[in-house]
């Protein structure tokens, strides 16, 4: 599945959001499509611009779960991308059908030929507004190279750049530490002549699971027993010391 970027930015939302609803309103109270041609200026100018509000709400109120299913899967792909369309104008049927109802538009149509005959040919036209807003505010996301994890050893040559969300493990392994990454979801190793004192002072927000371990909290997947954890395609063990500053976390 083609993976998407994708910003979760509240503030950059607030604005998308905000302009899908500017221009619905504008659509509305402007254009006048169907039934509402027949209304005063003044009185679509009352009463039209609360499904802009819906579509507002509607849409930040998706975000949070949004944001939760992309830290949760630490990804992003077209058919997520599509789900949330989905969602949201499933949402703002209902919120909008519901208002339509109400005693100020005391709407006439049943809900069948409401979504049919008034919210489908709107949502067409507001679709590739959506579309866009959200691949150009992805687009314009904070460049993710510098949020790089460096990871260097004592020769020169050993040197690993990773996104902090790719590095799932660091484990000593003699008078080298092992790291254990994610490229393109296959795991990955390297070796590199360094300590795990010495990582966990570059990287403080690892996790010392155990006096060999260092892991990335984000990868814990489930306990295995008392004595080990799954993370992300791997386990490694957990000693007692470090098992209340593991719950604690997790």
């Amino acid at each position: 599945m083609l993976k998407l970027p994708l910003n979760t930015s509240y503030k950059h939302h607030t604005i998308v959001a905000l302009i899908i609803s500017l221009w619905l309103v504008f659509f509305l109270v402007i254009i006048a499509p169907f039934d509402a041609g027949d209304l005063s200026f003044e009185v679509r100018l009352l009463i039209l611009p609360f499904y802009g509000v819906i579509s507002f709400l509607t849409y930040m109120l998706i975000i949070p779960f949004q944001n939760l299913i992309h830290r949760y899967l630490k990804k992003w792909t077209i058919l997520l991308e599509a789900a949330f369309i989905i969602v949201f104008n499933a949402f703002q049927i209902i919120a909008s059908y519901s208002y339509y109802k109400t005693e100020i538009i005391n709407g006439d149509y049943n809900f069948e030929t409401f979504v049919l005959y008034v919210y489908l040919p709107i949502g067409l036209i507001i679709l590739p507004i959506i579309l866009f807003l959200r691949w150009f505010l992805n687009k314009k996301m904070p460049n993710r190279i510098q949020n790089t994890i460096i990871l260097k050893g004592d020769n020169k040559l050993d040197v690993l750049k990773i996104l902090p969300e790719d590095l799932i493990c660091i484990s000593s392994a003699d008078n080298y530490v092992e790291v254990s990454y994610l490229i393109n979801d296959k795991l990955q190793k390297k070796l590199l002549r360094n300590t795990l004192k010495g990582i966990q002072n570059d990287v403080p927000d690892l996790l010392k699971v155990h006096r060999s371990h260092l892991i990335n909290p984000t990868h814990f997947k489930e306990w295995n027993g008392s004595s080990s954890i799954i993370l992300t395609q791997m386990e490694v063990p957990v000693s007692k010391n470090y098992r209340a500053a593991l719950l604690e976390v997790i």
